[in-house]
């Protein structure tokens, strides 16, 4: 005998749908994968400047150039340890050119967004660039809720059949905070007017895979 029509729709209601962010690994519940993989032993931890000021903008720039393989900027954040912290545009675009000519490297080239539309980040990190992009809150209820003036790494974006956005932060290394695009959004323009830094140099290439002969 078949079940009634309002019992079915009931049930519907009582399956747990899983919550709308949550942290975890670089694969999703429902299977899907961050675009950047990058190794859990390479996620760098915040530091602080020379003021206490943490310095969350330029470990993200350091990630971003570990995975881009920039060399000259892969120790970045330890560098801006002998400096004051915080970070804003112009600080990223001064500190990039001083660090280069002090190593007497030519610069990676970068863009620098500001704005709150996410097309550019989703593009550039679905071709396998690390985007560093402001974070004013946690979906998933770290920093007790407060909105904070933080940059992350976003590691995926759009992916799978949800279309999730995840990110690193760089003040939780070693787990990805997964959240939906409505989520991530709010997330990057909490304080107002978003901003990224996007280093233009290709990733690693992705890993071979051997797929049916």
């Amino acid at each position: 005998m078949n079940a009634p029509r309002w019992l079915a729709v009931l049930w519907l209601y009582l399956i747990p749908l899983g919550p709308p962010a949550h942290v975890g690994g670089p694969i999703h519940p429902d299977g899907s994968e961050v675009q950047i993989d990058l190794p859990r032993e390479r996620h760098q931890g915040n530091r602080a400047g020379v003021d206490g000021a943490g310095l969350c903008v330029f470990t993200s720039i350091a990630m971003a150039a570990d995975w881009a393989h920039e060399l000259a900027l892969v120790d970045f954040a330890e560098y801006m340890t002998r400096y004051p912290g915080g970070g804003y545009p112009q600080k990223v675009t001064e500190c990039i050119t001083r660090r280069c000519r002090e190593l007497n490297q030519p610069e990676p080239p970068y863009l620098q967004i500001q704005g709150n539309d996410l097309e550019l980040i989703a593009l550039a990190v679905e071709r396998g660039h690390m985007a560093c992009v402001t974070y004013g809150l946690s979906p998933t209820g770290r920093y007790n809720g407060r909105r904070i003036a933080h940059m992350v790494n976003v590691v995926a974006a759009r992916a799978g059949p949800e279309r999730h956005w995840a990110i690193l932060d760089n003040n939780f290394p070693g787990s990805i905070e997964w959240m939906s695009e409505a989520a991530f959004h709010q997330a990057y323009t909490a304080l107002g007017e978003g901003w990224a830094v996007i280093l233009l140099a290709p990733g690693p290439p992705p890993c071979p895979f051997n797929g049916p002969h």
